[in-house]
């Protein structure tokens, strides 16, 4: 007979189906005060990380004109990498979502004119084949 505690999962962990609290990663990387550093860089460095490049690299560092590390400090700006915190931090913005177009491009001809061309989901009706 084992006495398990309530709420104890495998090994003595949490409950493996219990949702814990969702938390928001405030990490410069995801604050709109944050400017990225170049797409090469973080390349270069990500290549170095891994082996692939013998040359050092050093860690990529975006910028920031609004740092706050203490509640009674001013804003400062600085050169921060994008795991790094701070006292400041606002979510970027979700981008907003494009709505996918399923069809192609269509190009109807009669003869050498062009008659109609458009996405395939506008071709007008006397042109569809049903």
């Amino acid at each position: 007979m084992t006495s398990e505690m309530p709420g104890s999962g495998h090994n003595n962990g949490p409950p493996l189906d219990d949702d814990g609290p969702v938390s928001t990663v405030r990490t410069c990387r995801s604050c709109k005060h944050w400017s990225a550093p170049s797409e090469r860089e973080e390349r270069d460095y990500e290549y170095f990380r891994l082996g692939l490049s013998r040359r050092r690299v050093k860690r990529p560092t975006g910028a920031c004109d609004r740092v706050k590390l203490a509640p009674d400090k001013p804003l400062a700006f600085s050169a921060t990498v994008g795991e790094f915190s701070c006292l400041n931090f606002e979510a970027k913005p979700q981008p907003p979502v494009a709505i996918p177009r399923r069809g192609g491009f269509v190009t109807i001809y009669d003869g050498d004119q062009i008659v109609w061309r458009g996405a395939e989901e506008d071709l007008p009706e006397e042109y569809r084949d049903d």
